[in-house]
């Protein structure tokens, strides 16, 4: 997809750590962008400087809303060809993302870029996050006479690193989990998947059909983590190993998640998945994936 096509990517989830990049990316290559948003002052922060007083609202326009009503998104997405969903809200996931694809392709929408999770394909009904996006991915194959339906199925984020553990990093030094110490984990980094975002956008609807893409970038065991964290920081990082109910409490009582959610981190098969990189992720990219080591140094000054 080119700009003279004058196609436009509507995003419900744009400002999120993927989303942004892949926002970023298009706007970068003049591609129209529609933002859907509950705070349109963020989202102008984030990518005003891409787009001139006189490209905008053409090539950039923010509309506000949320997911508990609706009624903006149907109103603005009209006209436009592709959609980007990813949605957060743990309690709703499947029955939102399946009622935004719905109005959707309704309205027009040929192709949709979902962001599921990894855990989707992981044995029935075994992990809580899991069966919430089958249930999405499921949903949405079944609408009738529906468009294109991309599904992206990212493993570990790497900015979990600073979502989970900075406070430990920064007040002791410290990063936990359940996994031994030299059991390879599953990472993929935010800016990978916002690249293989905006590139299935830049190309042909008929070249990604109904393809369902996992995505690793990199494997790495607890111990090298803490190497790559020593190294960036300038000072020595230890990895601790907690039993189940210790990550369980830190997870719940720290982090604040749900029941679920952190039983399911707990459950986490590391050892038990396949310790590589996915094949072919450099062909989604353009490019190599980014290391873990690449981005704790990139993003250290997050974690000093």
């Amino acid at each position: 997809m080119t700009a003279d096509q004058q196609e436009r990517v509507y995003f419900v989830g744009g400002t999120g750590n993927s989303g942004t990049n892949a926002v970023k990316e298009l706007l970068k290559k003049k591609i129209p962008v529609t933002l859907y948003s509950r705070s349109p002052e963020k989202a102008q922060n984030l990518f005003g400087s891409l787009v001139t007083k006189d490209e905008s609202p053409s090539l950039l326009n923010i509309i506000q809303g949320d997911l508990d009503d609706l009624t903006p998104f149907e109103a603005s997405i009209q006209g436009h060809t592709r959609l980007f969903i990813v949605v957060n809200d743990f309690a709703h996931l499947a029955s939102l993302t399946v009622a935004i694809a719905q109005k959707a392709y309704a309205a027009g929408i040929k192709q949709i870029v979902h962001i599921s999770s990894v855990s989707a394909g992981y044995p029935w009904r075994s992990f809580a996050v899991g069966q919430s996006h089958r249930s999405a991915e499921e949903g949405i194959l079944a609408i009738p006479n529906r468009g294109s339906y991309v599904v992206l199925r990212p493993s570990r984020f790497m900015s979990n690193t600073i979502t989970f553990q900075r406070a430990s990093i920064q007040q002791a030094n410290v990063v936990f989990d359940i996994a031994d110490p030299d059991i390879p984990q599953q990472w993929i980094s935010n800016n990978d998947i916002g690249l293989v975002v905006a590139n299935i956008f830049k190309e042909p609807i008929e070249k990604h059909q109904d393809a369902v893409y996992e995505l690793v970038g990199d494997v790495v065991t607890p111990t090298s983590r803490v190497a790559y964290l020593s190294e960036a920081l300038g000072r020595p990082i230890k990895y601790v190993k907690k039993t189940a109910e210790e990550y369980y409490d830190v997870l719940t009582q720290q982090a604040n998640l749900p029941h679920l959610i952190a039983l399911d981190l707990v459950k986490a098969p590391d050892g038990k998945v396949k310790d590589q990189v996915t094949p072919g992720i450099s062909i989604l990219l353009g490019r190599q994936p980014e290391t873990l080591e690449h981005w704790t140094h990139e993003n250290k000054a997050a974690l000093l």
